[in-house]
Formats: structure tokens, sequence, C-alpha cells
């Protein structure tokens, strides 16, 4: 019997792990424009600028990439194209999102 649960353990274990990493089934919710940083000076502004899912009049910025995205924002040429999943958030007066996973989309000519 003990035999039985220890296998079941494991075998519970490696299907929940499994289902835990980013993958080929890995699905991002969103597709979305980052325009660059705004520099502009004032209590709603600054951040990087995002338009999400083709709506161009409906600007939003966030802060900071999660850690281990292997984007690097400030050697970028913008306009770039990316995938992300991300959450509202109160920063920049309402307007802000908290990027929650993001990859780069590869445009092909």
């Amino acid at each position: 019997m003990k035999r039985i649960v220890t296998t079941f353990t494991f075998l519970l274990g490696v299907v929940c792990l499994s289902g835990c990493a980013i993958g080929e089934n890995f699905t991002f919710e969103s597709e979305a424009v980052i325009e660059g940083y705004d520099f502009t000076l004032c209590g709603c502004c600054g951040g990087w600028m995002i338009f999400l899912d083709g709506q161009e009049d409906d600007l939003r910025r966030f802060e900071v990439l999660p850690e281990g995205s292997g984007i690097d924002l400030d050697n970028m040429e913008f306009p770039i194209t990316v995938r992300l999943n991300w959450s509202d958030s109160e920063s920049f007066c309402g307007n802000g999102i908290e990027v929650e996973a993001i990859e780069l989309v590869e445009l092909t000519d």
C-alpha cells in the first residue's frame, strides 16, 4: 500500500510541475505595441508607453518588465510588437499596467 501511495504522489508531482513551466503550450492573452519611453514631466506621465490589442486610442503605461524576460527596452528601436499577460495597476493615474509575462514578436518581411 505504501508503494502505491508513493508512486501516486510522485506521478501527481510530475503532472503538477510540468504544468507550471512556460513552454510551447503557453498562451498570451494580449498582443501590444510598445512605443517607447515617455519623458514628459507630469504626475501621470513617464514609464513605457504601450497600446494593448490594437487600441490606439487607449495609451497605457508600465514601469518594468518581469525578471528574466530577456527584453532590453533601453537598447530597442521602437515601436516593437510583443505578446503579454498583464493586469491593471493604479500607477500612472490609473492608466498603468503590471506586465506578468512577455515575449517579443519576431516580425517577418
